[in-house]
């Protein structure tokens, strides 16, 4: 979003193109919004086996894309499932976001590495694609687990049009720290990670004085589809949290939507929940932050300089955690971790009182704070991004 805004703030056309679900929020954005394809029903409910898996897995040994010869059989095939999914939704929106490009007429197309029709349409209309990355590292979905080569059914988007796979993109954009970045194929631009969590008003109590350390909770859309398949498994780590938490001396905020908290059910009064709210408002005035790892929410949470405690259920958020505790950011606690001790509570809230006493935590979130600020803003990347394309 905030280069979207960079761009048409320098006097360029933008228009978001997604399915009806996506475009429902675009078009909240400020920005034109296409509709293109249709929405699939999510994984959960049409493949509970493979949600649970996921939730189930073996951790990914540290760094598993440097290492992919490290990876075992299970997880790879669990790294070309999330590929596969891709590939299913980009099935259901390619050839309108085609027709719909036809008719535009845009002179590149943008996408995050979950969107496997941007670059399909982009080879069709021989268009550059440009990647743009949403969280640390690169998420190889359109490569098989551990290989070069192109996922089947990645390779099969571009087949039945009669192009090329497209690998690797144009360009790639990556918003992440450079001390937590890895790298990726083919030339790549790097951007500073401004927050957008949508819009909202901020709750005046937040910038009261306080005397207790406040520690957010926040736990992502991915919970709301796992819950169809899980049950009360998937929001354990949540629940848990909350237990934990409300048994230290801090006042605990639960960041949420309407549906996430009729998930939760009975809160502990302790709890304050601010509903809907922009997740940068909240959390600049937080001294710690529990979630489970999505990009948007550990990036803001880099950007702002808050130590993060996260339990994760996916490759990509634990390669995320990892990371960032390896720079003594955050602590990370793997789903099965939490789900097989005897006091989940307990744990999870042994390890936010320790982050929360130890001032080492909040020193290595100010160091990634302040080298993310030094990154170029998205205005000041428009124009480098101008001179790529001219020359691809």
């Amino acid at each position: 979003m905030p280069l979207a805004w960079a761009c048409r703030a320098a006097g360029h056309e933008v228009v978001f193109a997604g399915t009806p679900a996506i475009a429902s929020v675009a078009v909240h954005t400020g920005l034109p919004t296409a509709v293109v394809g249709a929405d699939l029903p999510p994984n959960s409910l049409t493949a509970p086996a493979s949600t649970a898996a996921t939730y189930g897995h073996q951790r990914f040994p540290p760094d598993w894309p440097l290492r992919p010869r490290r990876l075992n059989a299970d997880q790879r095939a669990l790294l070309d499932q999330l590929g596969r999914n891709s590939a299913a939704a980009a099935e259901a929106m390619v050839g309108d976001l085609i027709s719909f490009a036809r008719c535009w007429r845009p002179d590149v197309i943008v996408h995050d590495t979950a969107s496997f029709a941007g670059p399909v349409a982009a080879a069709v209309l021989g268009l550059p694609n440009l990647r743009h990355l949403t969280g640390v590292g690169l998420r190889p979905m359109e490569r098989r687990a551990g290989s070069q080569e192109p996922l089947p059914e990645y390779a099969a988007l571009f087949d039945r049009l009669g192009v090329p796979p497209r690998l690797p993109p144009t360009l790639t954009i990556d918003p992440s720290p450079r001390s937590l970045r890895l790298p990726v194929d083919g030339m790549c631009l790097e951007q500073q990670f401004v927050p957008y969590n949508g819009s909202g008003a901020q709750p005046r109590w937040l910038l009261g004085a306080r005397t207790r350390p406040r520690v957010c909770v926040s736990w992502g859309y991915s919970v709301l589809g796992a819950a169809l398949a899980l049950g009360r498994a998937a929001i354990m780590p949540c629940l848990a949290a909350i237990a934990g938490l409300v048994e230290l001396d801090v006042e605990v905020v639960l960041l949420a939507t309407t549906r996430h908290l009729m998930l939760l059910g009975d809160l502990p009064p302790a709890v304050r929940v601010v509903e809907s709210t922009p997740l940068h408002l909240v959390l600049a005035h937080c001294d710690l932050i529990v979630h489970q790892a999505g990009d948007g929410t550990a990036l803001t949470a880099m950007a702002l300089g808050v130590p993060q405690l996260t339990v994760t259920s996916k490759p990509d958020p634990a390669l995320t955690s990892d990371r960032l505790a390896a720079v003594g950011a955050a602590i990370h606690l793997p789903y099965r971790d939490v789900a097989d001790d005897p006091n989940p509570s307990r744990l999870i809230g042994g390890a936010a009182e320790k982050m929360l006493a130890d001032a080492a935590y909040r020193a290595a979130a100010g160091r990634l704070r302040r080298e993310m600020a030094g990154q170029p803003t998205p205005a000041a990347v428009v124009p480098a991004l101008c001179r790529l394309l001219e020359r691809s």
